[in-house]
């Protein structure tokens, strides 16, 4: 989103297919809403989904989303 007369645009990371395709961030903006407990998320302990959940529950956790292009089969 971009406001009139301001020349920066505000993009939700969460919004972007592969967030990890940009380069590191070199600001945060609106930091006021965000949840009180986020900043301690860094400091949790880890685990990926495979970590906890089956070969069988994986394969039903597989994304339907359409991609953001043409494709000859979709799912």
């Amino acid at each position: 989103m971009q406001e009139d007369g301001d020349p920066n645009y505000e993009i939700a990371i969460g919004a972007l297919d592969d967030p990890n395709a940009i380069g590191p961030m070199t600001e945060q903006s609106g930091v006021e809403s965000k949840v009180q407990w986020f900043d301690g998320m860094a400091v949790l302990p880890i685990q990926t989904t495979a970590d906890y959940r089956s070969a069988e529950d994986l394969e039903r956790l597989k994304s339907l989303q359409h991609p953001d292009h043409d494709t000859e089969h979709w799912p």
